[in-house]
């Protein structure tokens, strides 16, 4: 008796990262395969930023936070993906937190998955705006960046055959 072949995971491509090069460069090391959720500290800007992913084995990893415990909330906003559910855009915007000087960081935030939107985070002022569509049902799986205090830039993964250069809006 014959077994047909598991389908492999998809391919993921890294596209970015978007802000400035101030902070620390924060990356993962296992290829994501799914986003499971994401944990977000922000007020005036993005403060930081963690997730959680599985690997094409399923396994369940843990990224960040990367950046500071600030934020206009004591604790964060997290976001958790049902089952059926995944990330199929993702808006930011990069600009200066002038309060402290800071002229490049990522000053907003937000998610569209196929089921409801999240954010945005942050307020964005004084800011570029970016919009990144993943198209044909592939999805945002993870993150990566730099960070100090705050967020200072973002890149994302994205599953390879259905990723799009992020545009401008």
């Amino acid at each position: 008796m014959s077994q047909s072949p598991s389908p492999s995971p998809s391919p993921v491509v890294k596209l970015g990262a978007w802000g400035g090069d101030d902070g620390v460069a924060h990356d993962i090391t296992v290829a994501p395969q799914r986003l499971e959720s994401i944990t977000i500290r922000w007020g005036k800007v993005l403060d930081s930023v963690g997730f959680t992913y599985r690997d094409k084995d399923k396994r369940l990893h843990t990224a960040g936070p990367w950046g500071g415990a600030g934020g206009e909330k004591g604790v964060p906003d997290t976001i958790t993906l049902g089952p059926s559910e995944y990330i199929t855009q993702v808006d930011w915007s990069v600009g200066p937190f002038k309060l402290k000087e800071i002229e490049h960081c990522i000053t907003s935030l937000k998610f569209v998955t196929n089921q409801a939107t999240y954010g945005p985070f942050g307020y964005g002022v004084d800011s570029t705006h970016y919009s990144l569509p993943v198209l044909n049902n592939g999805s945002i799986v993870g993150m990566f960046g730099r960070a100090g205090d705050y967020l200072h830039a973002i890149g994302f993964y994205v599953t390879a055959e259905q990723a799009e250069d992020a545009v401008h809006v």
